[in-house]
């Protein structure tokens, strides 16, 4: 019994549909495979909002106006406020009990009272720099050799948190127990910075324990090199801890969106970043705002997209499965 032609022609389909259907898979499976081949090695770091600062640090020495405390007599101190309390011109601060008759009286002087001669900030520790780091000696006296004792001033030792006032056992009449550091007038300070391209009347900007501080230039310094510097306030901690590493504002911070400098690439004259949109790689052109040694600031992107930190040539069009990629 002979086939019948179509039945073969039919067979001949199939064949062809499955090879076909086949190749098809094949082509796919290869495509997904080459895919996750070619994108295995490259990092990715989301994009975020942010700002680039420029800071450079220097080292201060800061003086405030500051009052010497001496015992009104002989005998042992008791400080009757908190170490870094607050008082007023004519408060009681301390007192002196002395024991036994002095000469020619008649009966003991149990104590003398110590009042406020000025107001202020209480400290009963002091490192014997009060009498000539002060804000006057900085701008009227040779700098190099007022900060010639601060030199074994260390800028990592910790400011005192306020506690009780150290006692001073047993001190003879007019022995210096303290001081009072008027916070109510504007802290100086030394800058050691080369003092080119600064002008003394302008401003300045600083950072100082996280906080921003303006102070103005009064004084351009050539011997050590620096500024001196008057800010518009008393600055906490300063009275404790005289010598600080701080943050000088070089030009203002500049916002946008960051990504790793690494993510730059160069098509011709434009330049971009490789993005991951909806699982596939697209090159973004993009505007550099600001950048650094690590990142740069640009516009033209998103907050929260994916960008590829290790970019290369034949990436573009490439589908990129997120969750499988490290990231940096």
């Amino acid at each position: 019994m002979k086939r019948s032609p179509r039945r073969g022609i039919y067979k001949v389909v199939r064949v062809v549909g499955v090879s076909v259907f086949l190749l098809l898979l094949l082509g796919s499976l290869g495509w997904v495979y080459r895919s996750s081949f070619l994108t295995g090695s490259l990092k990715v770091e989301i994009a975020r909002q942010g700002s680039i600062d420029h800071l450079q640090t220097v080292a201060a020495v800061f003086a405030n106006e500051e009052t010497l405390l001496k015992a009104p007599g002989a005998g042992t101190t008791e400080f009757l406020v908190q170490e870094g309390e607050r008082v007023r011109k004519g408060d009681l601060i301390a007192r002196i009990h002395s024991g036994g008759v002095a000469l020619g009286q008649e009966n003991a002087v149990s104590a003398h009272d110590l009042y406020a001669s000025s107001g202020g900030i209480v400290f009963s520790v002091i490192d014997g720099l009060e009498t000539y780091l002060t804000p006057e000696n900085l701008l009227a006296m040779d700098v190099g050799k007022i900060l010639q004792p601060t030199q074994e001033l260390s800028t990592t030792q910790e400011a005192q948190e306020p506690s009780p006032p150290q006692s001073s056992g047993s001190v003879a009449a007019g022995k210096v127990i303290g001081k009072i550091v008027n916070n109510l007038k504007p802290t100086v300070a030394v800058l050691k910075v080369e003092p080119k391209g600064y002008e003394v009347g302008k401003s300045v900007k600083l950072i100082i324990d996280d906080q921003n501080y303006s102070a103005k230039i009064l004084r351009l310094l050539d011997n050590p090199h620096g500024l001196v510097v008057q800010f518009n306030q008393y600055i906490n901690g300063t009275s404790q801890k005289r010598l600080q590493d701080i943050s000088l504002v070089q030009r203002p911070s500049v916002s946008g969106v960051l990504v790793p400098k690494s993510s730059l690439w160069s098509k011709g004259e434009e330049q971009g970043v490789y993005v991951v949109k909806e699982g596939a790689i697209q090159y973004r052109k993009v505007k550099i705002l600001d950048q650094n040694d690590q990142v740069i600031c640009v516009e033209n992107l998103p907050h929260g997209i994916p960008v590829i930190t290790n970019p290369r040539t034949g990436i573009d069009g490439l589908i990129m499965n997120i969750k499988n990629v490290s990231q940096s």
